[in-house]
């Protein structure tokens, strides 16, 4: 690329970075919810409720976990079955699995057997309706309760929450179908602990890749011109999103490369692309993808 045109597009990136960032004000908010998105929802095997907590690396950077309240009630003590796990992977871990649950197929039936058709059909609907178009926080929003013991995650969803946002009784639901059991394996690395689902999707991640293409074409409209708003507007989508999914049109080629074969890591989503931000530098990308 010509010295030239390179100035041109770090320039616009930067344009863009400063036009998608918050206020101070919905960025402390903002802050704030993702800090607490799934706090007091999550136990151990002991009945032990997950907090968060944070540390910073030498070069600053705030990490964010949810760890064994023993280990910050007790630390003066050992507490070898204590858990510590990093939040932004775990939520992003949790938002995927809510959001498949929406999707099973036959959900709605399932969730109202004494329902009419018509009903079953509105709810059905609804699901997808949500499951295309929620964010992080409102896919969190519908935790109720989360259980963590070795090997398996039991997630429970809200039946009062669920309710609303379908238009339904909350009497009507059977609750056996919020409650879904995931196998996993945990993943030692340094002092925490990552969770990796034994049914992780592996291969071609289409949506992705999809993302990945529109991003680029997005990137390329932007710098004849268009603004977010427009892109939004001509492509039947939010400006909110548009912001989100930018930045995958500045990946480390190697990664795209990965993505493209099937070799990404499970971690590794559209989801999580767009509910936290990647970094731009491309050694620190892919210090971070070999993470997850």
């Amino acid at each position: 690329m010509p010295a030239a045109s390179g100035i041109a597009e770090r320039f616009t990136r930067a344009s863009i970075r400063r036009s998608s960032r918050p206020s101070a004000g919905s960025r402390g908010k903002a802050s704030a919810t993702r800090r607490s998105a799934l706090c007091g929802k999550l136990f151990d095997e002991t009945g032990d409720q997950l907090t968060p907590s944070h540390s910073k690396t030498r070069a600053g950077t705030r990490l964010r976990y949810y760890v064994s309240h023993r280990l910050v009630a007790r630390t003066g003590q050992s507490h070898p079955d204590a858990w510590r796990l990093p939040a932004v992977e775990l939520e992003s871990m949790i938002g995927g699995l809510v959001a498949s649950e929406l999707g099973r197929p036959g959900l709605a039936a399932a969730l109202l057997p004494t329902a009419s058709a018509a009903d079953i059909a509105g709810a059905a609907t609804a699901l997808g309706g949500r499951a295309a178009h929620d964010d992080a926080a409102s896919y969190l929003g519908l935790v109720q309760r989360i259980d963590l013991a070795p090997g398996l995650l039991t997630l429970k969803l809200n039946a009062d929450t669920i309710a609303k946002r379908l238009d339904i009784d909350a009497n009507d639901i059977d609750l056996d179908q919020l409650v879904s059991r995931h196998s996993f394996q945990l993943r030692k690395r340094g002092i925490e602990t990552k969770i990796v689902l034994a049914d992780a999707p592996t291969g071609q991640d289409e949506t992705l890749i999809r993302n990945i293409a529109r991003a680029h074409a997005w990137f390329e409209r932007i710098k004849a011109g268009e603004t977010f708003a427009q892109i939004a507007e001509a492509d039947g989508t939010s400006k909110r999103r548009v912001q989100q999914m930018i930045d995958l049109a500045f990946l480390a080629p190697d990664i795209v490369a990965d993505v493209l074969g099937g070799k990404q890591p499970a971690g590794f989503t559209s989801y999580s692309c767009k509910t936290n931000e990647f970094p731009s530098d491309w050694s620190e990308q892919r210090a971070r993808f070999a993470a997850l």
